[in-house]
């Protein structure tokens, strides 16, 4: 979002007549292209396949269009707000939205939110359950940048429920970038239905998922190596009976599965096995829309009610029955996770540095996993791991002291 680089601006196309706005108000919704017609040189992320200056405005005009002709009142607006001359504007809407694609310096991020106070947290969180639900790539922290927290255009808008910026995803990554570019105007199509939802206002319905468009996932080994996306069948080192159960015949769908090499820092996990699977169909529970695998060393724990000579074992579990017990790994079958940062911070510990959280890409207490070895399985519940010492130590890449383990071979949420 953030790159200053000398380009052309685009023009806004022509778009329907805006409705007349509620009492009280200039509009129902502001939407903002990002970086189009800026009078300076931050013209934005450039990007394999296309150039955020020129992606923001195909994602703002297909929302601004449908939403006007769905009789909500909306003010479409581009980065010319920061000339001198504008500074004094203000804008009364119910909720503002400012759009960017991101493209950093190093490494590859994903889409994220920003906002600047705690009562737009609720409308940014309900964007990326939303769009969380097809984007097959990861979702950074909040305002995890200075430019997202502080937005400049978030002085212009005052809001009844929410102002925020969306940062679609990464352009600078070429397998996002393959994802995005032929679905910039569903983008568009999608944003309209949410802010419309929000507002209760012109009932923009949910936009059909366009599978008609160039496929993000290649086949070629040099080009998935270079991209981290995983093929459509499993690596060939896996042993039969896994090769069998995780097969695109038996049914995984790995046309949408993103690998997620961060997660090898974990000790225990098979090095590149970890991957997230999006905007899936005909999961067991209607709601439930993703799914994560990976490999893992065989180890077993038996943290909770039980007794056990386990030197690090824990007689309780964050997981409880009705009444409050832990759970008896004797009797119960539970997965576990290792704690998020600001958990473990909570429990007077600190998680290394570079080490990424299992819940920023959705695994929750209580999540439903299968675990399998050779021909046997198990269904477990997931909970979450904790230390029964509170004393400053750091963890290690398990997320919890030393000694600890993964304890299963495979799992499927």
């Amino acid at each position: 979002m953030a790159k200053q680089k000398n380009r052309r601006r685009k023009a806004t196309a022509t778009l329907p007549k805006n409705p007349r706005p509620p009492a009280g108000l200039d509009a129902d919704v502001f939407i903002q292209a990002g970086h189009e017609n800026t009078p300076d040189n931050k013209t934005g992320g450039e990007g394999p396949l296309g150039n955020e200056i020129d992606w923001t405005p195909i994602v703002a005009d297909e929302a601004t269009r449908i939403l006007r002709q769905a009789g909500v009142s909306t003010i479409r607006e581009d980065a010319s707000l920061k000339r001198p001359e504008r500074q004094n504007e203000r804008f009364r809407v119910r909720i503002a939205v400012f759009l960017h694609f991101d493209d950093p310096d190093g490494g590859e991020t994903g889409a994220s939110v920003g906002f600047k106070g705690s009562s737009d947290e609720p409308a940014a969180t309900a964007w990326k359950k939303l769009y969380s639900k097809f984007f097959p790539f990861p979702f950074m922290r909040d305002n995890f940048t200075p430019d997202e927290a502080g937005y400049y255009g978030f002085k212009f808008t005052v809001t009844t429920d929410a102002e925020f910026l969306i940062e679609f995803g990464d352009l600078g990554s070429l397998r996002q970038a393959r994802w995005m570019k032929p679905r910039l105007k569903w983008m568009g199509e999608l944003l309209a239905h949410f802010l419309s939802q929000r507002i209760s206002k012109g009932n923009v319905p949910l936009p059909d998922f366009p599978t008609d468009v160039t496929d993000p996932h290649s086949d070629s080994e040099e080009e998935l190596h270079d991209l981290h996306v995983v093929p459509r069948s499993l690596p060939k080192r896996l042993p039969d009976y896994a090769a069998q159960k995780l097969s695109a015949v038996a049914g995984v769908p790995w046309e949408k599965a993103a690998a997620m090499p961060q997660y090898n820092v974990y000790k225990g996990i098979m090095p590149d096995s970890f991957c997230v699977f999006q905007n899936l169909n005909g999961m067991p529970l209607s709601d439930v829309v993703s799914a994560v695998i990976y490999e893992t060393k065989f180890a077993i724990d038996s943290d909770g009610s039980s007794d056990a000579s386990d030197p690090d074992h824990q007689n309780k579990t964050s997981l409880r029955h009705a009444d409050g017990s832990s759970l008896d790994a004797r009797t119960e079958s539970f997965g576990v996770i290792p704690l998020d940062r600001a958990e473990a911070a909570a429990e007077g510990l600190q998680k290394l540095a570079g080490v990424p959280d299992f819940g920023g890409i959705g695994l929750r207490l209580g999540d439903i996993g299968i675990a399998f070895w050779k021909n046997a399985s198990a269904v477990f519940v997931l909970w979450r791991q904790r230390t029964a010492k509170r004393s400053g130590r750091r963890l290690d890449q398990n997320g919890g002291p030393s000694r600890h383990r993964f304890r299963s071979t495979q799992r499927w949420f």
